[in-house]
C-alpha cells in the first residue's frame, strides 16, 4: 500500500485550484483594465472555452492510450509555460488585447488535459492508498476547492500590491510543482491505457474515440446527466466570467472579487467533503436533485447585486448546493464505466461541457455593453432558473 499516492495526487489538485482561481481574477481584470468592455471579456472568456471542445475527448484517448500520470506532468508543464508567455510578453513588448487572446487560447488548450487525468486517476490513487472511492471523490473535488479558494485570494491580493503581473508569476510557479508532485506519484497506472494498446501498442486513435462516445450516449442516464450539465454549465460560466468581474471592475474592487470567489470556493470545500456523508444516506437520484434544487434557488438572489458582505454569504451557500456534484459525477462514471474506458468517458463530459459557455459568454458580454449589467444579470438568472429546476425534473436521472 502506498498512502504517499493520494497526498501527492491532492497536492497537484490543490495546486491546480490555486493557479485556475488566480487566473479567474487576474486574466478578465487585465482585459477590463485595459479595454473597459464587458464585450471584450466575454469574447476573451468564449475563445478561451473553444479549445477544450476539440482538446477533451482527443485528452481522454491519449489518457487511455499513454496513461493518465504521463498527460498530467505533460498538461501542467505546458500550462506553466502558456502563463509565462504573459510575463515574456510583458517584458519586450505591449501586451496588448490581442496577444491577450492568444496567450489564454494557447492556456486553454492544456488546462483540460489535467483536469481530466487528475480525475482519471482519482481510483489509482485511492487504490493505492487504501481510500474508499466515494470518500476519495469528495477529498478529491474539495481540495480543489480548498485550493481554489486561496487562487482569488491571492490573485486579488497580487493586482492591489503589484498588478497582474504577479498573480501570472504565481500562477507559473503553482503549476511548476503541480508537475513535481505527479512525477513523484507511484501508481499502477496500467488500467489507464486501453487493452488494445497494452497488447500491440496500435489500436486506431479515431476508432478508440468512437468507442469511448458509444459508451456514453448508450448509457442514457449517464449521456442526459452530461447534456443537461452542458446546458447549466453555459448559462453559468458567463456569470463568472463576464458578470461577476465586470460588476467589480466597474467599482474597482479586485478584493470584492477575490472575496466572492473565496466565499464560493469554500461552500464547495465543505460540500464536497460532505459528500461521503451525503452518498451513504441518499440515492444518487435524490442527491442529484437536491443539488440541482438548492444551488439554483441559491443562485437567484444575487441579481440584486448585495454589498460585498452579502455577495460572499450567498455565494458560500451557492458554493455549498453545489459543492457534491463534482464528487457524484465522478462516482456516477466510476461506477458504471469500466476503468480502461474511463479517461476516453470523462473527456467526452468534458468537451459537452465546454462547447455551451462560449455562446453564452459572447451574448452575456455584448447584452451587458448594449442594455447593462443588472438587467442581463436578472435575465440570465430566470432561464438558469428554468433550466435548473426542468434539470431536475428529468425521469432519466431516476435511473442513476
Amino acid at each position: 500500500m502506498n498512502k504517499r499516492a493520494f497526498g501527492l495526487l491532492q497536492a497537484t489538485n490543490a495546486l491546480s485550484g490555486v493557479s485556475n482561481g488566480v487566473v479567474m481574477i487576474t486574466v478578465p481584470w487585465i482585459v477590463l483594465e485595459l479595454t473597459g468592455s464587458a464585450a471584450k471579456a466575454g469574447l476573451l472568456a468564449a475563445l478561451s472555452s473553444l479549445p477544450g471542445i476539440v482538446v477533451s475527448p482527443v485528452v481522454g484517448g491519449l489518457i487511455d492510450r499513454f496513461g493518465r500520470r504521463a498527460v498530467s506532468i505533460f498538461s501542467d508543464v505546458m500550462s506553466m509555460l502558456s502563463v509565462l508567455m504573459f510575463l515574456v510578453v510583458d517584458a519586450v513588448a505591449d501586451l496588448t488585447y490581442l496577444w491577450i487572446l492568444v496567450i489564454a487560447v494557447i492556456g486553454a488548450c492544456f488546462d483540460p488535459a489535467g483536469y481530466t487525468a487528475r480525475k482519471a486517476l482519482i481510483p489509482n490513487a485511492a487504490t493505492a492508498s487504501g481510500i474508499n472511492i466515494d470518500s476519495a471523490n469528495g477529498r478529491h473535488e474539495g481540495i480543489f476547492a480548498i485550493g481554489w479558494m486561496a487562487g482569488p485570494a491571492i490573485g486579488s491580493a497580487c493586482i492591489n500590491w503589484s498588478g497582474p503581473m504577479l498573480g501570472f508569476a504565481v500562477t507559473a510557479a503553482t503549476f511548476a510543482l503541480a508537475s513535481l508532485a505527479v512525477l513523484f506519484m507511484r501508481v499502477d497506472d496500467e488500467h489507464g491505457k486501453t487493452v488494445a494498446h497494452l497488447e500491440d501498442g496500435h489500436e486506431p486513435f479515431l476508432t478508440s474515440l468512437r468507442e469511448g462516445f458509444d459508451v456514453l450516449t448508450k448509457d442514457k442516464p449517464l449521456f442526459a446527466l452530461a447534456i443537461g450539465f452542458m446546458f447549466l454549465s453555459g448559462l453559468y460560466m458567463p456569470i463568472d466570467t463576464v458578470i461577476f468581474p465586470t460588476y467589480f471592475e466597474s467599482i474597482n474592487d479586485p478584493t470584492g472579487l477575490g472575496i466572492l470567489f473565496a466565499a464560493l470556493a469554500a461552500g464547495m470545500v465543505l460540500g464536497s467533503f460532505s459528500y461521503g456523508w451525503l452518498a451513504a444516506r441518499y440515492s444518487t437520484s435524490m442527491l442529484l436533485r437536491l443539488v440541482m434544487l438548492v444551488s439554483t434557488v441559491s443562485l437567484l438572489p444575487l441579481v440584486f447585486l448585495p454589498p460585498t458582505w452579502l455577495f460572499a454569504v450567498l455565494g458560500f451557500f451557492a458554493g455549498l448546493s453545489w459543492g457534491p456534484f463534482n464528487p457524484l459525477w465522478n462516482s456516477i462514471v466510476q461506477k458504471r464505466v469500466a476503468p480502461e474506458m474511463q479517461g476516453r468517458v470523462y473527456g467526452l463530459q468534458m468537451s459537452l461541457l465546454y462547447a455551451a459557455p462560449p455562446l453564452g459568454q459572447l451574448i452575456v458580454g455584448a447584452s451587458v455593453d448594449k442594455f447593462g449589467l443588472q438587467p442581463t444579470f436578472i435575465v440570465l438568472m430566470v432561464i438558469f432558473g428554468i433550466v435548473g429546476f426542468g434539470f431536475a425534473a428529468t425521469p432519466a436521472l431516476r435511473k442513476l
